[in-house]
């Protein structure tokens, strides 16, 4: 369903990539995504993807590997809600929004802990909380409070934490009862060289399930980054695609109780 986002939801889902059609290629084998090619306002090529002809995501080039898919967060004023996260310790990181046909005007922003999201001006909805398409989202971060802080500050959302908050420590940020994402804090014994970061989970198609999701993915050349687990949220296994970016695959039918395992549970940067 195409969803019009409110402030501080999702508004978009991107992977800068350096092989747009090896990614592309990825992905519509894995969740069966057609593409449609536009021009930016800079005059370069976009991919939109598309699922049942509603929009999902998109690629555009970049020249280094990036690790992690971008969640863009929905507001009706780029250009305020930019300078408020550069006021709360934020680093916006282009100097003039990005503008694609259909998805809107958007911008990258560094968080004070460190890891990149994105803010965008909608144009229209997109597609979210269907199979194959962004379900869920997860903020693994070592500095933790600053990310709650952070955030807390620049949409209010209110703060639900799930564990002891010592031992475990998970944070889901929510707008009113809609959830919007879990922060977690990564794992003390993290190496100090790995950034933080943000995991974009993907619904299975419950025709198709888990394990033949799983097996398309790696037959695709996905790998599996370590063995999956089960949640409230459903099963899910964390992979990285073939040119390295995370993700995960969610199936909500195969929910369970929690154990607190995550993403940050993955200590590498490969």
């Amino acid at each position: 369903m195409i969803i019009s986002p409110p402030p501080g939801g999702p508004g978009w889902l991107e992977l800068a990539t350096t092989d747009p059609e090896r990614s592309t290629r990825f992905y519509q084998d894995v969740f069966g995504w057609t593409y449609q090619q536009v021009t930016d306002g800079t005059g370069q090529g976009y991919v939109v993807a598309s699922l049942f002809d509603e929009p999902v995501a998109g690629f555009r080039g970049h020249r280094a590997a990036v690790r992690d898919w971008t969640l863009y967060l929905a507001t009706p004023d780029l250009a305020a809600t930019s300078a408020h996260a550069y006021r709360l310790g934020g680093g916006v990181l282009e100097t003039r929004p990005h503008v694609v046909p259909g998805v809107g005007a958007k911008l990258l922003v560094d968080d004070p802990s460190g890891a990149t999201f994105g803010l965008v001006q909608p144009e229209r909805g997109f597609t979210a909380g269907l199979p194959g398409t962004l379900v869920w989202a997860e903020f693994v971060t070592r500095q933790a409070h600053l990310a709650d802080r952070f955030f807390g500050a620049l949409f209010g959302y209110g703060q639900r934490q799930f564990g002891d908050g010592r031992a475990t420590d998970y944070v889901v940020h929510s707008l009113g009862e809609d959830s919007v994402f879990g922060r977690v804090r990564m794992d003390p014994g993290t190496p100090p060289e790995v950034p933080p970061r943000w995991i974009a989970h993907f619904e299975v198609d419950p025709d198709l399930g888990f394990d033949r999701t799983l097996h398309r993915a790696r037959d695709a050349g996905a790998r599996l980054r370590f063995r999956p687990y089960s949640s409230t949220l459903g099963k899910v296994a964390v992979l990285s695609d073939p040119l390295g970016t995370r993700f995960a695959i969610i199936d909500p039918a195969l929910a369970s109780d929690w154990d607190y395992r995550s993403a940050a549970d993955d200590p590498y940067d490969d």
